[in-house]
């Protein structure tokens, strides 16, 4: 909470309370004064972006504006005033109850031993001048972020969630998408546990690298909270932020690359492509298997950035910063971190289409150890009928949601999104190193940091019903434990006993019933098919 935050509403509360004492002998001075604090604190908190302050500067103005007709009522008589009482108590309720649906909590501590430090810096790949194929030459400019484990001195500013820079441009442009620029931008005042180049721990040698990738159209920082946890615990992470399909992009020198102009001009959803709706809700596992192929074909056909050129162009921005990681070919600033970790064997990970390109990679790159997708969907078909050659990681929304609102049928169980991927359908359900896991109640925006920038009612409407500490902690637990396991080789008892700490929460997803359908169809059923998909994976991405 800003300290203005405080003032207004303690200053509404105090109006309120005296108008309601028409024989409180101080009532005069004390409305005035009660009146222009809010006022004042209000129109300082519309200024720096908390832009939740408006209804109560609104009604700092009303009140001002009724103290002369109170003056002139109080010499004709001292009966509670009920009328202005009520609708002044309605006022601040209003203003105190939109504030606190948008809180402006720091980020919740990690909790590893380690405090964690955070650098940002540029990468350009100079061979690909346009990268995206649409006549845009240029050098493709990369920002990254990197949070590692810091010093246990370490000193120094803790990072805001936005810079000021940023809550003009990346989170304006985030808010812009649905139709509210001023949404996202107070959460400049919100402070990360990250303290702003901080020395590199002097314990810190060899330690596993950890690349993520964020949501389309999003930004790099959107997974804060688990990016501090895995420094916290000894990992370095790497964010990539996708230039032109993220939101505006703002480097060292002030520079930005704003968001392409074909996805600032819509949603990427407004017009999904056919077959979506029949992949995701289809009664039966041929119905939502024709549904992923013809949502390729129309995609390919309307030529959809995010189904044809974005996973490319992802897939090549991440092995391009693997590989200068690789090479020590970073900027100064950086080069003590980037030395002390080992990018041969690491850690991928990304949330919805940055989570989908995490199966694209992990399948043909063997610098991926071990996989995590945070509810994408199947945006690249590489992993649709493949197995996955590395431990991977599935964590879902809750399906039951979605049936509900597209009025489908609901499921007798869970099931998975994905349930096409990452496995051979004969082989679906078999694997211990394939983890599939539903939060119960939550939705896809869930699995980000803004779970824990909204209060319910509200968040139940955009983010699910899952409770922000089991979003964030159970995301926590299960990727750090998934980590731990398969790039440490920790006997921690996953995923069991990351499930058991949110036991209400959290559902294992059973596969196996896709290689029960597949190996109850003919050889030739099943040639069938499998051409269709070859077809697909070989036309679909350019």
């Amino acid at each position: 909470m800003m300290i203005s935050d405080g003032v207004l509403i303690l200053a509404l509360l105090v109006f309120v309370g005296a108008w309601w004492i028409p024989v409180f002998p101080a009532r005069a001075p004390v409305l005035r004064l009660a009146a222009l604090v809010a006022l004042a604190a209000g129109v300082f908190g519309v200024l720096d972006d908390r832009w939740q302050a408006t209804v109560g500067a609104v009604a700092a103005g009303l009140f001002l504006l009724a103290l002369p007709l109170e003056r002139r009522r109080r010499r004709s008589s001292r009966a509670l005033p009920w009328v202005s009482g009520t609708l002044f108590a309605l006022l601040a309720v209003m203003a105190v109850g939109l504030l606190y649906l948008f809180p402006l909590n720091d980020l919740p501590a990690p909790t590893g031993p380690h405090p964690v430090g955070v650098r940002t810096f540029e990468l350009t790949d100079r061979s690909r001048q346009d990268a995206f194929g649409v006549g845009e030459e240029g050098p493709r400019r990369l920002l990254i972020r990197v949070w590692y484990p810091a010093s246990a001195t370490s000193r120094g500013e803790r990072q805001r969630y936005f810079s000021h820079a940023e809550a003009r441009t990346t989170a304006q442009g985030l808010g812009r998408l649905i139709g509210a620029p001023f949404l996202l931008s107070p959460l400049k005042h919100v402070r990360t546990h990250s303290r702003e180049g901080a020395p590199l721990a002097a314990t810190a040698h060899r330690p596993p690298v950890v690349i993520y990738s964020h949501g389309y159209m999003s930004f790099l920082g959107q997974n804060t909270a688990l990016m501090e946890e895995l420094a916290s615990h000894g990992y370095l992470v790497y964010a990539i932020q996708h230039s032109e399909d993220a939101s505006a992009t703002v480097f060292a020198n002030g520079e930005v690359v704003p968001m392409a102009a074909e996805l600032a001009r819509r949603s990427h959803d407004d017009k999904r492509p056919a077959g979506m709706s029949a992949a995701l809700t289809g009664e039966t596992l041929d119905q939502r298997l024709q549904g992923h192929l013809d949502y390729w074909q129309a995609s390919r056909e309307q030529g959809a950035r995010i189904a044809t050129r974005s996973p490319r162009v992802w897939i090549e921005d991440r092995k391009f910063v693997l590989d200068r990681l690789a090479a020590g070919e970073v900027p100064d600033a950086v080069a003590d971190v980037v030395a002390a970790g080992d990018v041969t064997r690491t850690g991928q990970i990304g949330m919805s289409f940055g989570g989908s390109t995490t199966g694209g990679l992990c399948l043909t790159d063997s610098r991926c150890a071990a996989g995590v997708n945070l509810d994408g969907l199947n945006y690249h078909p590489g992993a649709f009928d493949a197995e996955m050659p590395v431990p991977f990681l599935m964590l879902h929304s809750d399906q039951e949601r979605f049936y509900r609102l597209k009025a489908g049928k609901i499921p007798a169980r869970p099931r998975s999104f994905n349930e096409f991927s990452y496995q051979r359908f004969e082989q679906a359900g078999d694997s211990e190193q394939v983890h599939r896991i539903q939060f119960n109640g939550a939705m896809h925006l869930g699995f980000s940091d803004f779970t824990w920038f909204m209060h319910r009612p509200l968040r139940d409407r955009f983010l699910g019903t899952t409770p922000a500490n089991v979003m964030i902690g159970g995301q926590n637990a299960l990727v750090l434990g998934f980590f731990d396991h398969y790039l440490k080789g920790a006997d921690n008892g996953f995923p069991q006993a990351q499930i058991e700490k949110y036991p209400q929460w959290l559902t294992p997803l059973d596969n196996g019933y896709v290689r029960q359908w597949w190996l109850a169809k003919s050889e030739a059923q099943r040639a069938r098919i499998r051409e269709r998909i070859v077809s697909s994976k070989a036309t679909g991405i350019r």
